[in-house]
């Protein structure tokens, strides 16, 4: 078929009723054209016969849309045989086949777009956490300083004050390294580093620490550590580990008691904290590890 032919243009208004090709009349009526004069406005090359198709089928891609089809599918009709309702159908079966791989081609185009925009939102907020951080992180620095000398050189009567903004000062500081951790695990840059270290020692550190909470509340806090053989943990990461289980067993067991358990698995550490607290719904649990995640009550 010839470019220049009416029946090749490179272009076809579909918003424009009575060309050649009935773009325009199939995609109003969703419905199957055929065209009957092939033979009359260019030389259509033939097929297994010798014989060129006289014929052809406009059918359009359906759309969830009525009235604008995804695009038409064009066909020569088999000069040799009879365009019955079964031939029809047959060439509707192939449009909405075509219609299908398209849909699923944009939904994964879709899909890539999406998880793209995820990522992108994703790293301005890594950064955004990153410079907030670093931004805290140097005032109270420079606070904590002149706080130690003040300390130091303060009297009996002016010092408890001092030694409690000393104090909140070092929890703020903290919880400005976490919010520092957080911006390097969301940008993928934060790897533990693991280093020999006496894992019954530092988990018993950290419980001490709890002891008094624990007395305050009105709670029996157990601690069965059996004896461990020097394991290889990111100290940091471990010493969250046991603080936030301990923490959220505090927070949310009102009567009863709280039980930390460090023992030997197969050549294993295990540690199982356990409490009379409120627990968690079996239909909670699958949203256990999900960040930020808090459950209503």
């Amino acid at each position: 078929m010839t470019a220049d032919a009416e029946a090749g243009a490179r272009a076809i208004d579909t918003s424009r009723p009575g060309q050649f090709w009935p773009l325009y009349e199939a995609a109003q009526a969703d419905g199957l054209f055929a065209v009957k004069s092939l033979v009359d406005v260019a030389s259509v090359p033939p097929g297994p016969w010798p014989e060129p198709p006289r014929e052809a089928i406009v059918v359009p891609i359906l759309s969830n849309t009525a009235g604008r089809p995804l695009g038409f599918f064009v066909a020569g009709i088999n000069p040799r045989r009879r365009l019955d309702e079964n031939y029809k159908s047959f060439f509707r079966l192939v449009a909405a086949q075509i219609g299908v791989g398209i849909a699923n081609a944009r939904a994964h185009e879709e899909d890539h777009r999406r998880a793209a925009a995820l990522e992108e939102l994703n790293n301005a907020k890594s950064v955004f956490f990153s410079n907030v951080s670093h931004e805290f992180r140097t005032p109270l620095t420079l606070m904590l300083g002149p706080l130690v000398e003040l300390i130091e050189t303060a009297d009996e009567q002016s010092r408890p004050p001092l030694v409690a903004a000393h104090r909140n000062a070092l929890r703020l500081l903290k919880l400005v390294n976490t919010l520092l951790d957080f911006a390097k695990f969301e940008a993928g840059r934060a790897e533990p580093r693991f280093v020999e270290t006496d894992i019954a020692g530092l988990t018993a550190d950290v419980c001490d620490a709890f002891r008094p909470a624990f007395q305050g509340a009105d709670l029996q806090f157990d601690v069965c550590i059996e004896p461990q053989d020097r394991a290889f943990v990111d100290r940091t990461m471990w010493e969250k580990i046991v603080l936030n289980l301990l923490s959220n067993a505090l927070k949310f067991t009102m009567e009863g008691s709280v039980t930390l358990t460090l023992s030997d698995r197969d050549g294993s550490v295990e540690l199982t904290v356990e409490d009379t607290g409120t627990g968690i719904s079996a239909e909670n649990l699958p949203q256990l590890f999900q960040r930020f995640r808090r459950i209503a009550g």
